[in-house]
């Protein structure tokens, strides 16, 4: 049996890998190993050119073996979430076994070179249309993973899955809820390096995230405080500096808060520590989402996950909108009313609060901003441009100053004054 007859039987064998028959790409190959077999010229031709685009467009490296390499890494199948998760025993060990099963076949599948398809195809044309086949555009197959046996192979993939995760936990850090779980591909980069001043806060929500990380507890946190503090990107931040140990970020717009039960039951199997990130929240008190956190922070028939906890950050400290219409004054518990509101502030295990900078500490982030970028300016013009940029923004905050240096960079570069 020659080696595409076999890659193709094999192929078709697949068990725990078998969804990636489902890749677009990998079909289109199967169908060209029947058609370089069996199939006239024409039909080959016509099966190598939809495999060649399929490849182009999922591999720019126009490597076949690598795009092999990806789908195993990054598929859901029972292999890779018991690996992940440590599991042991007799069904295990038949995992295992299928899974190298599977990735011999692949290898097979990831050494068929361009040339070797082409040859097959030849065998079965005349000359006039052996000279239609010469000439298809050539693939890469640098065989990568698959350069060792199976056991091997196995044996590296169970230690990638135990690090990294299975699926789309493995392949994104950060993830956004809209109805799915959805990887964000381009997270923002923002590391808490770029962060300055707010130290003691900071190191609040460090301190409470790296107990997370290390399964010493660690708790629910509310970020409150003026806009622009740095909330949020204080969170996305600890999201890249702790993903390499197992932290994922999972931000949940305020419509989708009451899909937090179907979430939590989602994550709760997962080997990694999830932050569902809540951003920039304000309530009505009559808003089914206030309900359904309160529920999720304390209270609830669901046991919240140990692998879980809801970061949120807001710009109201009891997160509830009120207003003098509201104060009924014919209720005759608006104690109670009230107690109602300030519930789920109080639900938070910890509130850090960032509050805007006076002027000095103001200062201090526009210095430090501007001698990361060697911005070329005397420090009385950062300054005095500082304070007129914070005039004409509205106040003092991080973002503006960081606003403020990124205009003032881009003026100095144009040999532009940043004075009025």
């Amino acid at each position: 049996m020659s080696d595409l007859s076999k890659a193709k039987l094999l192929l078709g064998s697949l068990t725990v890998y078998r969804s990636l028959l489902s890749d677009e790409t990998v079909s289109r190959f199967l169908g060209l190993l029947s058609d370089a077999e069996g199939g006239d010229a024409a039909s080959f031709c016509q099966a190598y050119a939809a495999f060649f685009k399929c490849l182009s467009e999922q591999s720019a490296a126009l490597d076949f073996a690598a795009h092999l390499e990806t789908l195993v890494r990054y598929d859901d199948n029972a292999f890779s979430r018991a690996a992940a998760r440590g599991v042991d025993g007799a069904a295990y060990r038949l995992l295992k076994q299928a899974a190298q099963f599977d990735l011999e076949a692949l290898s097979l599948a990831a050494g068929i070179t361009a040339s070797a398809l082409k040859s097959d195809a030849r065998l079965r044309a005349d000359a006039a249309a052996a000279e239609l086949i010469d000439p298809l555009p050539t693939f890469l197959s640098e065989r990568a993973l698959f350069r060792q046996d199976a056991a091997s192979t196995v044996a590296e993939l169970e230690a990638f899955y135990q690090k990294n995760g299975y699926g789309i936990f493995a392949a994104f850090g950060a993830f956004r809820w809209l109805g799915s779980l959805v990887g964000v591909p381009h997270p923002d980069p923002v590391r808490l390096s770029a962060l300055k001043e707010y130290e003691y806060e900071r190191g609040v929500v460090a301190s409470n995230t790296l107990d997370f990380v290390e399964g010493r507890g660690g708790g629910n946190l509310l970020l409150y405080g003026d806009r622009g503090t740095g909330k949020s990107s204080t969170i996305k931040a600890l999201g890249n500096e702790y993903r390499a140990r197992g932290l994922r970020i999972v931000e949940v717009p305020k419509e989708h808060i009451t899909d937090l039960p179907d979430i939590l039951e989602l994550l709760r199997n997962a080997p990694q520590r999830f932050i569902l990130f809540l951003d920039d929240l304000t309530f009505s008190s009559d808003d089914a989402a206030f309900s359904a956190l309160k529920s999720i922070l304390e209270g609830g028939v669901i046991a919240r996950p140990e692998n879980c906890r809801v970061y949120a950050t807001s710009n109201r400290r009891h997160l509830v909108k009120e207003s003098f219409s509201e104060r009924d004054v014919d209720d005759v518990h608006a104690g109670d009313t009230m107690q109602e509101k300030l519930a789920l502030y109080d639900r938070f295990d910890q509130t850090v609060n960032f509050f805007a900078p006076d002027q000095a500490r103001y200062l201090a982030i526009v210095r430090a901003l501007a001698e990361e970028c060697k911005l070329m300016a005397t420090q009385d013009a950062l300054e005095r441009g500082a304070v007129q940029w914070a005039i004409r923004a509205g106040g003092r905050s991080p973002r503006t100053a960081k606003q403020y240096v990124e205009w003032a960079a881009s003026r100095l570069q144009k040999g532009e004054a940043i004075l009025d």
